[in-house]
């Protein structure tokens, strides 16, 4: 069954596959391709629903975050963006805002470091969130180069690599192999901190964050070009309500249904869509408010691998780690 009939997947969802950091061991070897040089440009695949991933579902009722971690790493300062490995449920890539280099990191559910990863030749002007997608390679990390405060940057990028799989072993830093895809919007410089790719199609958007107005949804033309700057297609704005903090810092699609979380920093909204309507009203669609916890600056969010649940992170040294997953 595809995933996204997510309504008639939830009830075959009860048990939870064996989470990393859950008895592990206390180091582990980081397997990637390291490479010193980007990926060779590969041709992009047209990705159906059958490479959804299966026994997925939503919470019937609202999660309850809870802090289940503290990070202990001094090198993850300023957090910015979080998503949970899809091969390995438990295991989260995270990366800072702006002021480091290129490069992202891995936690456990104990919140501490399992390992570095460079992209050597690339360059970190200001990364703002990381999102999971499928590729030609399967299964690879999204990491938007596209934070622009000044809204004056020529042109901003989202680099990729091939998801890590990591295995027991001393904990490593490594080098890891790169695509980049730079992009101009249609309409002139814009500062976004969020990044989101649609897990069916593999379609990138970028949600800007403004302080007056609505923030708008753009998406990369597929398929993905990385020998020339792309212009993005504008979708429209998106339909958060116009009273309260509307600072959007971070989003993240559902692995298997038409759903969206978006977060700013005092407030997490989810966005669903029903199965029959077109996808992209997703991002016009009422949305709901969706629990989270109080956090110093509160920037990342990212769905579980099973889509039960989400976890939240905030800017900040030795910031707690919150999830959020469905109720049994």
């Amino acid at each position: 069954m595809g995933c996204l009939g997510f309504a008639m997947v939830v009830a075959g969802c009860e048990g939870s596959a064996p989470r990393y950091g859950d008895g592990a061991p206390a180091d582990i070897l980081l397997l990637v391709d390291a490479s010193d040089t980007p990926m060779a440009p590969s041709d992009e695949m047209t990705v159906t629903e059958d490479a959804l991933p299966s026994g997925c579902g939503v919470c019937v009722t609202p999660a309850e975050p809870e802090t289940v971690a503290t990070v202990s790493s001094s090198d993850l300062d300023e957090l910015s963006g979080i998503v949970e490995s899809r091969a390995q449920p438990g295991l989260y890539f995270v990366h800072n805002d702006s002021g480091d280099t290129a490069r992202f990191f891995a936690l456990d559910t104990n919140g501490a470091l399992r390992g570095t990863y460079s992209l050597r030749g690339a360059t970190a002007v200001d990364w703002e969130d990381i999102a999971s997608g499928p590729c030609p390679a399967g299964q690879c990390l999204y990491l938007g180069d596209i934070g622009d405060n000044g809204e004056s940057r020529a042109r901003y990028t989202v680099y990729r690599v091939t998801q890590p799989v990591l295995r027991p072993g001393p904990a490593a830093a490594e080098e890891v192999a790169w695509e980049r895809f730079d992009f101009v919007y249609p309409d002139g410089a814009h500062n976004a901190e969020a990044l989101a790719v649609r897990p069916d199609t593999g379609d990138v958007y970028v949600i800007t964050k403004v302080t007056t107005g609505a923030s708008v949804v753009y998406r990369f033309p597929l398929p993905l070009r990385a020998d020339a700057p792309v212009t993005l297609v504008r979708v429209g704005p998106l339909a958060l309500p116009t009273t309260g903090d509307r600072l959007v810092t971070g989003a993240d699609l559902h692995p298997c249904a038409r759903r969206l979380l978006v977060r700013t920093y005092t407030r997490l909204w989810e966005f669903s869509l029903a199965d029959d309507a077109p996808w992209e009203d997703l991002f016009r669609a009422t949305p709901q408010r969706a629990l989270v916890t109080t956090e110093t600056q509160g920037e990342a969010v990212g769905w579980h691998a099973d889509g039960r649940g989400y976890v939240t992170i905030s800017e900040g040294r030795a910031q707690g780690l919150h999830d959020a997953r469905c109720p049994r």
